[in-house]
């Protein structure tokens, strides 16, 4: 019987499916999550962001931006949240309301460590909700 001139079918199948499995994950681009802003940029992002927002969204961005400057963290932070579960946000309002919601949690960790009650309570309803 000739069966040299049959190539083996199933090895060549996982090779193809090996080599596809390999390839799958080139191209893609990886994101990764977004950095907390500096404490002096979360105002002017939040600002530069929701400029163009319809008033109801931008209200609720100059909140936090005032909440922000007055170093209201407990405030600013309630606004941002307010923010961040909006449907309707473009992604770079998405990101900046992230990365200013990252940045004002830091400040509400520093303020609670500090012995303020109110930065601490926001802490414990915040991580109970997660």
């Amino acid at each position: 019987m000739g069966t040299g001139n049959k190539l083996p079918t199933v090895p060549l199948i996982l090779l193809g499916f090996a080599v596809w499995v390999a390839g799958a994950g080139c191209g893609r681009h990886e994101t990764s999550p977004p950095k907390a802003l500096a404490s002096e940029q979360v105002a002017p992002t939040i600002e530069t962001a929701f400029k163009e927002a319809r008033p109801e969204i931008r209200e609720t961005a100059n909140n936090a931006v005032a909440a922000i400057r007055n170093q209201d963290e407990p405030r600013a932070f309630i606004q941002l949240q307010a923010l961040s579960v909006r449907a309707d946000l473009t992604p770079e309002q998405r990101t900046a309301t992230a990365r200013s919601m990252m940045s004002v949690l830091a400040r509400l960790q520093i303020a609670a460590a500090n012995g303020n009650k109110v930065a601490e309570e926001m802490l414990k309803q915040y991580r109970a909700g997660k």
